[in-house]
């Protein structure tokens, strides 16, 4: 139901100018109301004298209302519509606000929610300066109409612009980690690591010397661009000399990166290589390239890291994500703001932190790097990754890039910037990216457009680069390599079909296909694991590999999860009911049930339902209210009000019903 829009205290009856009610004509005639599209001086003399005088009798009455969306309001009016700023048909506030104000608030990133209360309350004050047409439909009518949009304009205002930001309102799956030889062949192809073995070499068994202040001579600098493909203008702008290699940013990164990763080192002046770098393996030594590069700066684009390792911020307003709002308590775009307190809330979540909005008090994670949620959002898509230019809008507005330059090419050019190291140090395919003119530099261009996809060790040192700030993405093995826990532990956790796909894989790797299964269904059966896991674990373990699971399930009989072992062994003949406990299958089916209440959706119980509780067993509710179950009311409840059977639904409210005296409906 629309939340009605609050009333408008009583009006005085007297009119524009202190002007009885009767005499609104004469006021009209005093004040032109309406204008052609081509009388734009006229209309915007008018629409100032009314949102100023809108503004200061919002202010006099003590009244909610935006003079802001009254402009757009009037805007309208003069360019969509008929330009008749004193009467307001319904069907032209309902264009406005159904179409056209949805739309230009969303372009500008303007908030919304007071549109339908200010619409109603400029037309009252219209109504009470004498200037609202006779023929104009009344503010009564134009209330009832604004009512009906006031929870699409919620709904529009708590909706982030972008919809890769409301990905961040759900849970990722987790996403898989790459095979080990998957991680060796990606780490061979980063261009990082080839840089820093290059340089290793280049380096000689004396090393090279360095100026003394601990840099690269210039020549060796120009050399070394050439060596390893930098890109750098070693030809500096307007015919101004190369002074220093840090002129040169490229080379400066690549050097910095591999100093910290230990593939070189400075020694008594010369740059030398080291040797225990040159013995590692290509995948550790691309990780430790890859953390050197971050403790570099080079995560970040526009200065310095914006928080030490492991730090914490309680004043994420003045920086990093919250750079988009100046202050705690001055105006904000709420839909910007909404897509922050979004990543914010991702962010706790992904690092074990309970999400408490009613503390302003509790620190919220702080990312360290520009690319921590490009990293956050690339892992949600790890086998097709993301277009561009969603990456670029992602990043200015989480990061304020958006807001911090204005200029209409800084967004794209910041983070090609950060795409193209990110593809240097081997993290990130950027294909079908295409040369565009850079606006910064003049006769220079950059690249642009594309899609932006994480390599297998780009999805390994993205895990190890958050992990690093405190966030813990969740993740999946290789099933190839995966342990049976592992690949039991996925239910759940990742669509059913990938989950039936990964099991497949690890059976296929496993040695010993027999002592597999029986891993398999006893860490499905294992003490602690949730109800619906034992479920479903049970059902695809017996789908995916046959009778054998049927013969193993009689070795846990005595086990935490008996019920459900005795309920499917009986329902497939293998176990005579009467050797059963007399509750055990009870339990079972109450169990059973609960589950598929919790976990299907209510158009599928009664078919369910009817299948537990055929009409034949009526009588199983003459006793079932004693059952000492924690579910047993809920799932009574749900019969009662939901099995087809009008006998054996009332039975289950009888029994409902005798289950609340016994314990107080507790």
């Amino acid at each position: 139901m629309a939340r009605p829009i609050l009333p408008v205290p009583g009006r005085t009856g007297v009119g524009h100018a202190g002007l009885p009610l009767s005499d609104r004509q004469c006021t009209l005639d005093v004040m032109r109301m309406q204008f052609g599209v081509d009388e734009g001086d006229a209309f915007h003399e008018r629409l100032a004298e009314l949102s100023t005088g809108f503004a200061a009798w919002l202010d006099e009455h003590e009244l909610v209302g935006e003079p802001m969306s009254a402009e757009l309001l009037m805007q309208y009016k003069w360019l969509a519509a008929d330009g008749d700023l004193a009467s307001w048909p319904l069907e032209q506030l309902t264009e406005f606000l159904d179409d056209w104000c949805p739309h230009v608030m969303a372009e500008h990133r303007l908030p919304l929610r007071l549109v339908p209360l200010t619409v109603v309350v400029f037309v009252e004050y219209l109504d009470e300066q004498g200037l609202l047409a006779q023929a104009s439909p009344r503010p009564s009518a134009i209330r009832r109409l604004c009512t009906g949009f006031a929870d699409t304009y919620d709904e529009l205002e708590a909706g982030p612009v972008e919809p890769l930001l409301a990905e961040f309102e759900s849970p990722p799956d987790p996403v898989r980690i790459p095979s080990p030889a998957d991680r060796a062949r990606s780490a061979a192809q980063a261009p990082i690591l080839r840089d820093a073995r290059l340089l290793a070499q280049w380096c000689g068994e004396g090393g090279r010397a360095l100026t003394k202040t601990g840099n690269l001579r210039l020549a060796d600098a120009r050399e070394l661009v050439e060596l390893l493909g930098t890109g750098d203008d070693v030809e500096r702008p307007g015919g101004s000399r190369l002074v220093r290699a840090g002129q040169l940013p490229t080379l400066t990164w690549v050097l910095g990166a591999a100093v910290r990763a230990g593939a070189v080192r400075r020694d008594g002046g010369r740059l030398v290589a080291v040797p225990r770098f040159a013995a590692l393996d290509d995948t550790t030594a691309h990780e430790d390239l890859v953390l050197g590069a971050r403790d570099e700066g080079v995560l970040t684009v526009l200065g310095d890291r914006r928080a030490d390792d492991d730090e914490w911020s309680g004043d994420l307003i003045d920086e990093g994500l919250d750079g988009l709002l100046d202050a705690a308590d001055a105006p904000a775009d709420e839909i910007e703001r909404h897509a922050v307190e979004v990543l914010q809330e991702h962010l706790e979540a992904v690092a074990g932190r309970l999400a408490d909005s009613e503390d302003d008090d509790e620190p919220l994670p702080h990312p360290a790097d520009d690319a921590t949620p490009g990293f956050l959002a690339l892992l949600r898509h790890p086998a097709d990754g993301l277009e561009f230019d969603t990456l670029a809008e992602l990043l200015g507005l989480v990061l304020g890039w958006s807001e911090w330059y204005r200029q209409l090419d800084v967004v794209p050019a910041t983070t090609g910037t950060l795409v193209t190291r990110l593809e240097r140090l081997g993290l990130v395919r950027w294909d079908g990216a295409e040369p565009v003119p850079d606006s910064g530099a003049p006769g220079e261009v950059r690249r642009a457009g594309g899609r932006v996809t994480l390599t297998p060790g780009g999805i390994a040192c993205a895990l190890l680069v958050l992990s690093a700030e405190g966030l813990d993405f969740p993740t999946r093995p290789d099933p190839a390599v995966a342990t049976a826990a592992d690949v039991v532990g996925l239910a759940g956790e990742v669509p059913p079909d990938q989950w039936r796909d990964d099991i497949d894989v690890w059976y296929a790797a496993q040695p010993d296909p027999a002592q597999a299964v029986s891993a398999f269904v006893t860490e499905a059966l294992a003490p602690g694991r949730p109800l619906v896991v034992v479920l479903t674990a049970t059902s695809v373990a017996a789908e995916r590999f046959g009778s054998i699971v049927d013969d193993l399930l009689h070795e846990h009989l005595d086990g935490p999860h008996r019920a459900q072992v005795a309920r499917r062994l009986v329902g497939r003949g293998l176990l005579d009911p009467d050797e059963v406990e007399p509750d055990l299958l009870l339990h079972a089916s109450v169990d059973v049930l609960a589950v598929t209440i919790d976990t299907i959706a209510p158009d599928q119980w009664p078919e369910l339902f009817a299948r537990e509780f055929p009409p034949e067993t009526v009588p199983v509710f003459e006793v079932l209210w004693r059952l000492d179950n924690p579910h047993l009311g809920d799932v009574l409840a749900e019969l009662g009000a939901n099995h087809p059977d009008q006998v054996v639904a009332k039975a289950a409210r009888r029994a409902r019903t005798r289950w609340e005296s016994r314990t107080g409906g507790g």
